[in-house]
Formats: structure tokens, C-alpha cells, sequence
């Protein structure tokens, strides 16, 4: 576990003898630490007098920053994040803002005005960066031709560049390709939504914490655990105020909430994409004992524990939910979690698509049907499928075809592994009443994976050195 910052600053001491070399005006890749020697032997050392060294420090970028005018709590995060190494999940370019999204730790947005991120630190002080904006202000910097050593403001940018928005203005793939992070596209990303409707998909730390915690449950998903807690308050706690007596979950929560490092330790034990892969998972067995009780409810009559009944209308409106339960969670866990959701969605429809019968014809328990109902009011298959252009319409998915839109937001390269799946479906439904418009749907996914799967067969084989690097951990 890393020392909090404070300690960190306390261990800064430059000398003329330990001062790191300056990086070239124009490398803009990592390099090894020259040696001793070199260090003492280059000239460009003779830039930083003497008397400056204390407050200069370098970052992993090999630049130096001049943090002389930074209060001892900036300068304290400023040291946390030029020395830190943060992981890049993803990086992407909004209408209104650029996104970074890092490896068990918070979401930075960089605006016109400035950047900010949802981390606690900044929180509690947002009147200046973050340990995590300093980071990635030394990262986009490494990109551009700079002389050093570069004076900081509070803010976490220098006022000797254009603001941070404006280098990344046209130019966040590129950055993304020189430091190898994984860019979104902007369509992929925000998949015909607006920008606040990719806000409210995003996970708070509340929300992260109690994925990790719902992950341990075998059963239960996030929204369903512990609904009793919930931080109210925006106010920083100490860990001593975290604790909740005789209540061992609510305390971890309280404390992963509020503190980083506790928060950084159980995201190390259950990483995003484990969570993600349990989410859908527990999703697809919900999905799969929902079925299996409303079987057992039409051969006898006797529904689940905790069940009145279990007709075909309700079982449809849950599979709808579990659906759109699946679309929020892929937009909110991008990029994790695309397999475990594709699997979840095609084992549902090719269920529902062996479904087209009545089922409650000839009941064995003698079940009265109610005024009205007609035989597609009991077939599963009409409800959801062969209505395609009204069954799943409902205000909460705002779907016009169950299953195939959230598969539409998938990769086509992720649906290239599951053409037999689709090809499975596309069979079974094609003798059973299509609408055409569905079918229309279905054969575009197959095409599109098809096509998928051809280009990637189609790729120059990799030679025994063609197999790249790592992508750096930073």
C-alpha cells in the first residue's frame, strides 16, 4: 500500500549529486534511468541552480516540474502523482469533455474550464488537482515538445502550455497510440446517447464499492445488496468514523468509500472485469431460474417461494428488466464484461425462441384463464419475439426488439466467437411467425460477426517478433 502523500513529500530530497538527468526537448517515449555518471556529465543539468533544487521534482516522464508556488497539500499530490503509476482503462472524446478512466482508481473529465475527477481527494478539495489530473497532466505532456523544468500550478497544468483541453483537442487518439491506452471512438462509446446520459451510467464510488462487495454473493446482484447502505454524506471520514458497530460489512463499505488506499485493496481482490464477468453471469442464472420455476408452475400450478403466481405477462416483464439490467451494466463497465453479456443474451433468446406454444394449453391443475385472454396472451414466444414491435417496447427498455438492440451494441468481433448461436436462433425462429423486421435485424448481426471473423482470418499471420509489447504500467 502506497504512503499517503504527505509522507511522500517528506521524502522528497533533490540534490545536485541524485538529480535525474532532463529528458531531451523532443523524446517523447520512456527511457532507462541513465547511470550515476551520466547524470553528473550532462550538461543540461547545469539549467536547475542549485538553490531551486528543492522544489523541483521529476515525474516518470522525465520531466521536470518546478513546484516551488504549490501550498504543502498541492504539493503533496502533485508528488503522489508525478511519482505514482496509475493504469489507463480507456480514454474517449465527448461533445463536452475528454474521459479517462483508470484501473482501480476514479474518472478524470477534462473540460474547457479545467479537469476534475470523482476521486475523494479531489472532493474534498477541488480547488486543486488530484493526485490522479497530475498524473495524467505529466502523461499528455510527455506527447509535446517541452523545455523543463515546468513551473505547476494548483490547478495540476503549467501556465507556460495551452490548457490541457486544447493539446487534446483533435489529438486524444494520438495520444492514446504514443502511451498505448485502449481510445473508444466517440460513437462506440456513447452508442447514440447524450453526454448526460453517459453520466448517469457511469458508477459513483458507492456504486463501485458495492459491485465489489455484491460479487462475494453468490446470488445477489449490486442494486439488490445491502440497500441499507448508502453514504449520504459528502463530507470526508476518518476511519475511526467509518466504523459501525456489530456491522462488519457496513464498516468495509464506509471505509472503501471514503479512504483510497482501502478502496484500492479490495478493487486488487476483485478486479472490475472479475466483476463484471460475476455480474452477468448471476444475470444469465436469474434469467435461467426464472424459466425453470415457470415450468414447474405450468406442469402443477405452484409457484416459487415468495410467488402468487407466475404468468406469462410477468415472466416477460422480468426478462425485459434482466435485459435492460444487462444494456445499463455493459455502458457502465465498458470495456469489460462484452463476453459474459453476449452469452447471457443469446442463451435468453435462444430459450424464448424454442418457446412458441401455448403454455397452459391443457393444463394439468385445471388453470382458469381470465377474461380476454387469447392463446399469444399465454405464449411466451409472441410476448417477446413474435410482437416484436410492441413486446418489449415498454418506457423502462425503450426497445423494439428483445435481446438484438443490446446485441447491436456489441462488437461485432465479440459476436464472431457465437455464430452458431445466432445461426441456432435465426433457425428456430424462421419457422415461427417471424416478424420480418426482426429476422432483417438477426441476419445483419450474422453478417456482421461473419464479416468480422473473415477479416481478422484474413490478417497477416504474426512472425515470432511481431507479437508486440506489453502495454506499459505507468
Amino acid at each position: 500500500m502506497s504512503p499517503p502523500p504527505t509522507r511522500q513529500l517528506a521524502q522528497l530530497s533533490l540534490t545536485a549529486e541524485n538529480m535525474p538527468t532532463l529528458r531531451s526537448q523532443t523524446h517523447r517515449r520512456r527511457r532507462p534511468s541513465p547511470s550515476h555518471d551520466e547524470e553528473q556529465q550532462h550538461p543540461d543539468d547545469t539549467d536547475i541552480p542549485t538553490s531551486s533544487l528543492s522544489s523541483m521534482v521529476r515525474a516518470h516522464s522525465q520531466i521536470v516540474y518546478d513546484i516551488e508556488n504549490l501550498e504543502l497539500e498541492s504539493r503533496a499530490r502533485a508528488m503522489a502523482g508525478l511519482n505514482g503509476r496509475f493504469d489507463m482503462v480507456y480514454c474517449r472524446a465527448d461533445p463536452a469533455f475528454f474521459e479517462f478512466q483508470l484501473t482501480e482508481r476514479p474518472r478524470i473529465r477534462v473540460r474547457e474550464r479545467g479537469a476534475e475527477c470523482t476521486c475523494s481527494e479531489y472532493e474534498n478539495r477541488p480547488d486543486m488537482a488530484c493526485r490522479h489530473i497530475f498524473w495524467l497532466v505529466d502523461q499528455v505532456y510527455e506527447t509535446v515538445s517541452t523545455h523543463t523544468p515546468l513551473p505547476l500550478s494548483k490547478d495540476g497544468v503549467s501556465p507556460r502550455l495551452p490548457p490541457l483541453h486544447s493539446l487534446l483537442n483533435d489529438r486524444l487518439e494520438t495520444v492514446a497510440g504514443e502511451m498505448q491506452w485502449h481510445f473508444i471512438p466517440e460513437s462506440t462509446a456513447s452508442s447514440g446517447s447524450s453526454p448526460e446520459a453517459t453520466t448517469t451510467t457511469a458508477m459513483s464510488r458507492q456504486d463501485k464499492v458495492r459491485d465489489i462487495m455484491s460479487a462475494f454473493n453468490e446470488v445477489t446482484l449490486p442494486a439488490d445488496f445491502r440497500k441499507d447502505l448508502a453514504e449520504r454524506t459528502t463530507e470526508p471520514r476518518t476511519p475511526e468514523q467509518c466504523v459501525v458497530q456489530g456491522d462488519f460489512e457496513a464498516t468495509v463499505f464506509r471505509l472503501a468509500v471514503h479512504d483510497d488506499n482501502v478502496y484500492a485493496s479490495i478493487r486488487k481482490a476483485m478486479p472490475e472485469g472479475a466483476c463484471a464477468a460475476i455480474f452477468f453471469d448471476k444475470v444469465q442464472k436469474q434469467s435461467r431460474n426464472l424459466l425453470i420455476g415457470f415450468d414447474e408452475y405450468r406442469r402443477t400450478g405452484r409457484p416459487p417461494p415468495g410467488r402468487k403466481s407466475l404468468e406469462v405477462k410477468e415472466v416477460a416483464a422480468e426478462l425485459r428488466h434482466h435485459v435492460e439490467q444487462i444494456r445499463v451494466n455493459l455502458a457502465s463497465r465498458v470495456p469489460y464484461g462484452t463476453k459474459g453479456a453476449a452469452e447471457a443474451l443469446l442463451a435468453l433468446l435462444q430459450d424464448i425462441s424454442a418457446r412458441n406454444i401455448d403454455a397452459f394449453e391443457q393444463s394439468p391443475w385445471g388453470r382458469q384463464p381470465p377474461p380476454g385472454e387469447d392463446e399469444d396472451d399465454r405464449n411466451l414466444y409472441e410476448q417477446l419475439i413474435g410482437q416484436a414491435n410492441g413486446g418489449s417496447s415498454n418506457a423502462e427498455t425503450g426497445d423494439s426488439f428483445f435481446v438484438l438492440d443490446v446485441l447491436e451494441t456489441l462488437p461485432a468481433s465479440v459476436l464472431a466467437s457465437y455464430i452458431s448461436n445466432l445461426d441456432d436462433i435465426l433457425g428456430k425462429v424462421e419457422i415461427n411467425r417471424p416478424p420480418v423486421s426482426f429476422v432483417r435485424k438477426l441476419k445483419a448481426l450474422i453478417h456482421e460477426a461473419q464479416a468480422s471473423l473473415a477479416a481478422s482470418r484474413t490478417k497477416r499471420p504474426a512472425t515470432a517478433d511481431a507479437g508486440g509489447s506489453p502495454k506499459r504500467t505507468r
